[in-house]
């Protein structure tokens, strides 16, 4: 953790606004939409503007036969564009290589660390 001042939300992804603008070939994705925390609506300008920077730091991988993406959730934002053809979508939640979790070390339950990290950041 870098101590670094940090801001989680999935907007960018949840906005009915931007996702309505772009091409999608599953129906059933984007039954969401994202507010304030008073539900009020969030302005297409602001909304605009978290995709912009989304997209500003995006990176993309041309992929071939083989390849394969190990991702951190935590981390980073991923996703894919459309695309023709068969997915093959396979996902696997690594732990530790049998290495003492840091939380594990402090005492924390597994759901602790974002609570604490939105906490020591945000608060």
């Amino acid at each position: 953790v870098t101590g670094q001042p940090v801001w989680f939300c999935n907007l960018h992804n949840h906005s009915r606004y931007l996702r309505d603008r772009r091409p999608c070939t599953v129906p059933e994705v984007g039954m969401t939409d994202v507010y304030h925390g008073d539900l009020g609506r969030i302005s297409p300008e602001d909304v605009k503007h978290v995709n912009e920077v989304c997209e500003k730091n995006t990176v993309s991988l041309m992929m071939k036969e083989g390849d394969v993406v190990l991702l951190d959730n935590y981390r980073v934002l991923h996703g894919r564009k459309t695309f023709k053809g068969e997915r093959n979508h396979a996902v696997t939640w690594f732990e530790s290589c049998g290495e003492p979790l840091e939380r594990e070390r402090r005492g924390e339950r597994p759901d602790d660390f974002m609570n604490n990290l939105i906490n020591k950041t945000l608060v």
